[in-house]
């Protein structure tokens, strides 16, 4: 049975195409008029963005404006200052210039009237010269005296020659340790050796080692018998007061392949010492600086003690 067949008195109304058309086109003008609204507040907002952006624009040109105006009144009023300072100068150094000028000739006038009230001098003695004396030998120095170029000139002595050669004056001032003056200065190339390499000096006599001395904790070691001042004192009467110094320097070499290379190296340097020093048998030469190698055998003057050199890394 159908729903339209059904004998209930309470029958379902049915609903029109009419009634559901209504509902449905009044749903769709709500949610129309809600749309419509969303996009005027859409619109509205972005009006007032480019509206916003609008006048920050003319505001940030009528800033840039304002400082172009400023700049320009600005660079205006420093020629202005600068002309003036010109004309300033100008002015002062045209009145130095003309008082310079002045005092020159004013110098100059000076100048005539004392040599014209010499030569006035001058001639009045030769006349009073020629009254009193005639024409004998009196005339004779009267000629030579007017003629002076003729009189034979003394020789002066020979000026002394500048000498340009060092001296130990301002040394002996500054270089003074313990009231002696030192012999030895460090050059500007000394530096302390870098701390991952240790250089240790043993002494040996015989084949007993006396004393070991690390070489790294200072940049120059003082070798000689004058205990006030060195640095490691050696007892033989061959060895000078002040012998020799071993130095270290921060030097640079060319290697093999053309590069520059630089490192801290020690050396050793004899100080004009009256029996030399040796490195491994040989003499090194005084007052130059003899690089030293790892095992290196140093001999200071007749004695029989050997430095070592040893490297540690």
């Amino acid at each position: 049975m159908g729903r339209w067949d059904s004998t209930s008195p309470t029958r379902a109304r049915s609903r029109s195409p009419r009634d559901n058309s209504g509902r449905e086109g009044g749903s769709n003008t709500r949610d129309d008029r809600r749309d419509r609204d969303r996009d005027g507040r859409r619109k509205g907002s972005r009006w007032e963005d480019e509206d916003k952006d609008r006048d920050r624009n003319y505001r940030d040109r009528e800033d840039k404006e304002r400082r172009r105006v400023v700049g320009q009144g600005r660079e205006k009023d420093g020629d202005k200052d600068r002309e003036r300072r010109r004309r300033d100068d100008g002015g002062s150094s045209r009145r130095d210039r003309d008082r310079d000028r002045e005092r020159d000739r004013d110098r100059g006038g000076r100048d005539k009237e004392r040599n014209r009230s010499r030569d006035r001098t001058r001639d009045r003695k030769d006349r009073h010269r020629d009254d009193d004396g005639g024409d004998g030998g009196d005339g004779k120095r009267k000629q030579q005296s007017k003629n002076p170029s003729q009189e034979p000139e003394e020789e002066a002595p020979p000026k002394e020659a500048p000498n340009f050669n060092r001296t130990t004056h301002l040394v002996s001032e500054t270089n003074t340790f313990n009231g002696v003056v030192l012999k030895y200065v460090e050059p500007p190339e000394s530096r302390l050796p870098p701390s991952s390499i240790t250089y240790r000096l043993y002494v040996f006599k015989s084949s007993e080692i006396l004393e070991t001395i690390t070489l790294s904790t200072r940049t120059a070691w003082l070798f000689g018998r004058d205990r006030l001042v060195a640095d490691v004192p050696i007892d033989h009467p061959s060895a000078s007061k002040q012998h020799a110094v071993i130095q270290f320097r921060f030097v640079t070499k060319v290697n093999e392949y053309g590069e520059r290379e630089g490192g801290v190296k020690p050396y050793v340097i004899d100080l004009g010492s009256a029996n030399g020093t040796t490195v491994n048998g040989e003499t090194v030469p005084e007052k130059r600086y003899f690089e030293l190698k790892e095992k290196d055998i140093i001999g200071f003057g007749h004695s029989s003690r050997e430095y070592v050199l040893m490297i540690e890394k």
